[in-house]
């Protein structure tokens, strides 16, 4: 058995755990870990055709790129169907996943403002795919179920929904994929605890207390 491999190994789980130390880890995760650790080293680079002049502007304006193009497949995807837009489809699917959510629940797990996110549940109501109903445990809150209407419309959006997360993922390989997958998940778990815990939080402050 090489030892000298396995120390390594060992090592680069220990530097794993101490940096996820406020969640828990799983194997998938540190495979992430491993691949965007030794992936680069052994990838034979792309060429750049103009430098970028920032990184960080250059990842914001590609997420933002990716938003818009999945949201234009979706909108194909959802052609004929009683659910409109991917915040429909997320809501509903939140819904039917987590069980009976109180309004606020289902607006955090779809990470909106709360003002959109009872528009969002307005419209639904409106068009039968949510019921509401109060919350026995607190009286000023209003839980959300899915209607049977609602959930047939659900998974007949699911093949159309599956079709574009295939295209969404473009021509990646699946050591890619994995890779980019890890990247992103480890962004939420940065920005989730800041978006439900930070809202009155100005930009300055939030850059002296995470970097």
């Amino acid at each position: 058995m090489n030892y000298s491999i396995l120390q390594k190994i060992i090592g680069d789980l220990e530097n794993f755990e101490a940096e996820k130390a406020s969640g828990e880890v799983s194997m998938e995760d540190f495979v992430g870990f491993l691949n965007q650790k030794y992936l680069g080293r052994i990838l034979t680079p792309q060429p750049v055709v103009t430098p970028p002049e920032n990184e960080e502007n250059n990842i914001g304006q590609l997420v933002a790129f990716m938003y818009r193009y999945a949201k234009s497949y979706i909108k194909k995807a959802l052609e004929e169907s009683t659910i409109l837009t991917l915040d429909d489809f997320g809501y509903l699917a939140a819904v039917w996943q987590y069980g009976n959510l109180t309004k606020t629940q289902v607006i955090e797990k779809n990470i909106h403002e709360k003002n959109t996110g009872m528009e969002i549940i307005k419209r639904l109501i409106g068009n039968q795919l949510l019921e509401q109903y109060d919350d026995e445990q607190d009286k000023r809150s209003k839980r959300l179920k899915i209607t049977p209407l609602g959930q047939a419309e659900l998974f007949k959006s699911f093949d159309g929904m599956l079709k574009v997360s295939k295209i969404i993922s473009g021509k990646l390989s699946d050591t890619e994929r994995l890779q980019l997958f890890y990247l992103l998940n480890k962004l939420h778990n940065f920005h989730n605890p800041i978006f439900l815990q930070e809202k009155d939080t100005s930009i300055d402050n939030l850059l002296k207390k995470y970097f």
